[in-house]
């Protein structure tokens, strides 16, 4: 049900801010602490995911599209996924212990996060944002394992443009459900203010997602490789709004997006260490 390889939209994202949070400090390259963040994400995905499973089971089990999910399918009990769920936020405080303590400080508040996104599209459209902070989150708490603070506005710059990424590809997913979302109420914006708009939203959140690479690489005077990782995000994300054009939605969502994320991964690894 919940799959390692989802870590990967907001895993290479996460990296690039603990690196660039070494850069800002001029520290060293601490393996630990990697492990660390990586074994926080993984929790904090792992335990969300199954979390939404959970509480939208009944919905999940209305819908065509997701009616063989594998909790209204039988294939997983919510028992089982409770158990999952339950451990996942064991391994996210735990792996949070160990960091700096600012980091648990703040746990509280990922915890939030965690549990009420699979809420927030029964009361309000903004749903899709909320689950953009809550990856974007990531990138500010892999920098404060660095570095202990959040002295700089470079993580702030870069947790926004993962946070109007995310939701703008979540707005776009979201409209294979729209007619169904409108017929159980459900706050999607594509249930609320139709797909054509949805569409213009979507487009928009990612018109902002380079336009805030670009601040933070400022922030911290990153170079040419840094400035070419956002040339080729918005050559990624003008493609995936001519997938989703041609309704071939699921290739734009998994595919695209992690190309996305791997590439201003690789344009901060070139940019610090090429």
């Amino acid at each position: 049900m919940i799959k390692l390889e989802h870590s990967l939209f907001s895993l290479p994202f996460v990296i690039s801010s603990a690196l660039l949070a070494i850069h800002y400090q001029a520290g060293e390259w601490q393996p630990m602490v990697f492990l660390w963040i990586s074994l926080c994400l993984v929790g904090a995905r792992s335990a969300g995911m199954t979390l939404n499973r959970i509480f939208d089971a009944q919905i999940d089990g209305l819908n065509p599209r997701t009616q063989s999910r594998e909790i209204p399918s039988g294939v997983i009990t919510k028992s089982n996924a409770w158990i999952f769920a339950i451990l996942s936020l064991a391994l996210l405080i735990y792996s949070a212990l160990q960091l700096p303590p600012l980091c648990f400080k703040l746990l509280p508040i990922a915890l939030l996060w965690l549990f009420a996104y699979s809420w927030l599209k029964r009361v309000t459209w903004l749903c899709h944002f909320f689950l953009g902070t809550t990856l974007g989150g990531g990138t500010l708490g892999a920098w404060i394992a660095i570095t202990g603070n959040l002295e700089s506005l470079a993580p702030v710059y870069l947790s926004l443009a993962v946070s109007f990424w995310v939701a703008g590809f979540d707005i776009y997913y979201s409209l294979q459900d729209a007619d169904f979302d409108l017929s159980q109420n459900l706050h999607s914006i594509p249930a609320k203010f139709g797909k054509t708009t949805a569409i213009k939203i979507a487009r928009f959140s990612h018109l902002l997602t380079p336009i805030f690479l670009y601040l933070c690489g400022q922030e911290l005077m990153l170079g040419i490789w840094f400035k070419l990782g956002i040339v080729f995000t918005l050559a990624a994300l003008y493609y995936e709004q001519k997938l989703v054009s041609e309704n071939k939605i699921e290739q734009a969502f998994f595919t695209v997006n992690s190309w996305i994320s791997v590439l201003i991964m690789v344009s901060v690894l070139l940019e610090l260490y090429a």
